[in-house]
């Protein structure tokens, strides 16, 4: 389900319809946002038999094929994930896998007007993958298009960045979300409150609509944040030896204490009317540059978890000194 971004919706399908796409672009904004979704959405319109300028029509062959990700013509690359005794582990996309796309795009499409691949967060290709992948990019074959997705794009090589046109996926307006998401809700839910939670991430409404349990453990993990901030280091290094595993867990924690260190930045000012969490006011004291360093501390460590390569529990025990 798409939610908001019409200006890019609208760039996109006016780019092809005028034959003026670029080969490649560079999907940015935080996760959850609609990045994704957006990317197969417009694959999906490019490769339709029967759109319009409001869509694909979800119904031809086509379009049925990329629901089910069998169109023999998109491709869609995204780090691997493994569970075990409840630790998510995500892998990096190597070389392997960039060669075995590449070798897909140089081949005649089956019948499609384009080759379109998607590589969901770019920034867990292997410096060697980039790399080779960058050829690609320098290089495009006639009929391949090409989206890349990044939550932490900063990361990405600098000639990746110059050979794709950047598009900023930006906060989705409460009304968008709160309209599209009305007919799926049920009784009794909060709506309001968890449009407001979201931050304007449609895809993160959807989750806590679909999970209200997610609201519960938000409020525990800021309750944590605030008592890390109040104790010494051994506490705050034992609390990481616990849980340093699971990154994909760490990174919703970190989300959430910069939503918790943004209200107290609006609330310092008197913006109340503008915070997240609008009934959470607490005692801490601090200054406005006082919080922003422990948001950029808490972003920085974001960037670094994103990259499965490092050494997460290390990375969170920086963490634990510097603030």
């Amino acid at each position: 389900m798409l939610i908001g971004h019409q200006r890019i919706w609208n760039f996109l399908t006016q780019s092809a319809q005028k034959n003026r796409l670029a080969h490649a672009y560079l999907f940015v904004g935080p996760s959850q946002i609609g990045k994704k979704t957006l990317a197969l959405e417009f694959a999906r319109w490019l490769l339709c038999d029967k759109k319009t300028s409001l869509g694909a029509c979800k119904k031809c062959r086509s379009c049925l094929d990329i629901e089910k990700n069998q169109h023999p013509d998109v491709f869609i690359l995204s780090p691997r994930q493994e569970e075990k005794k409840g630790v998510t582990k995500t892998f990096e996309i190597g070389i392997d896998q960039v060669k075995a796309l590449q070798h897909q795009l140089s081949l005649f499409s089956y019948g499609a007007s384009y080759k379109i691949a998607i590589i969901d967060e770019m920034s867990s290709l292997t410096h060697e993958a980039a790399n080779s992948f960058l050829k690609t990019l320098e290089e495009p074959s006639n009929n391949s298009f090409i989206i890349l997705i990044s939550s932490f794009w900063q990361q990405l090589l600098p000639t990746i960045i110059s050979r794709c046109q950047l598009i900023k996926f930006l906060p989705v307006a409460e009304k968008e979300i709160l309209d599209k998401l009305k007919p799926i809700a049920k009784r009794g839910v909060d709506l309001a409150g968890i449009v407001r939670l979201s931050a304007g991430r449609p895809g993160r409404a959807i989750n806590l609509l679909a999970d209200p349990e997610i609201i519960k453990s938000q409020e525990f993990n800021t309750e944590v944040f605030k008592k890390i901030l109040k104790s010494d280091l051994v506490w705050r290094w034992d609390l990481v030896k616990d849980s340093w595993q699971n990154v994909p867990d760490i990174q919703e924690f970190l989300s959430q204490w910069l939503v918790w260190l943004r209200d107290k930045i609006l609330e310092i000012y008197g913006c109340d009317d503008l915070k997240i969490n609008i009934d959470q006011r607490d005692k801490l004291n601090f200054t406005p540059s006082n919080l922003l360093f422990l948001m950029k501390e808490v972003q920085h460590t974001q960037v670094i978890l994103n990259n499965p390569s490092f050494n997460s529990r290390l990375a969170l025990e920086v963490l634990m000194m510097k603030i």
